[in-house]
């Protein structure tokens, strides 16, 4: 116990002769673990049987809530049994950026919201193609930092607009 003490009191000396550097801001509660990340709510990652039309919804970090830039990127990966080692296969199909102000957190690529800009194949079909994996990322940028995320999932064979009869 003495011991104990006596070292307390020499890491306060210590402390106490250290004022050279003043002290930082007080330090807060620390954030929860992956709370500096974006999170998917859906699809979720790794998700099965998702819809050929799927509605993409994430949530941003507490530090990029009012972000200034949000981009959303999809691409097919084909009938892989990991996603993650197939990335390289990958088929680009979307690219949405201008989501900042008009929807951040939120994306129905095929009805995108006015003022977002989206390109590439997905503007020409009607739903994803059938048991196929695909992976998506957000990367969202606000006042001096910025976070991104990848997810996956994988479509369901079911079609998602029902094709006309004859």
């Amino acid at each position: 116990m003495r011991t104990q003490v006596l070292m307390l009191l020499g890491a306060l000396a210590l402390a106490a002769g250290c004022g050279s550097e003043p002290p930082g801001p007080p330090a807060g509660p620390p954030e929860p673990v992956g709370s500096r990340s974006i999170q998917a709510i859906e699809p979720r990652d790794m998700a099965r049987e998702v819809s050929r039309r799927p509605v993409f919804k994430w949530k941003l970090p507490a530090h990029l809530r009012a972000p200034r830039m949000v981009s959303f990127h999809l691409a097919a990966v084909g009938q892989a049994e990991d996603p993650h080692k197939a990335v390289a296969q990958e088929k680009p199909l979307a690219f949405a950026s201008g989501l900042a102000p008009v929807s951040p957190t939120e994306l129905d690529p095929f009805s995108p919201p006015s003022g977002a800009i989206l390109t590439g194949d997905l503007r020409d079909m009607k739903q994803l193609k059938g048991d196929t994996w695909y992976h998506w990322r957000v990367r969202a940028i606000g006042n001096g930092d910025a976070a991104g995320a990848d997810f996956f999932f994988r479509t369901r064979t079911e079609d998602a607009v029902p094709t006309p009869r004859p």
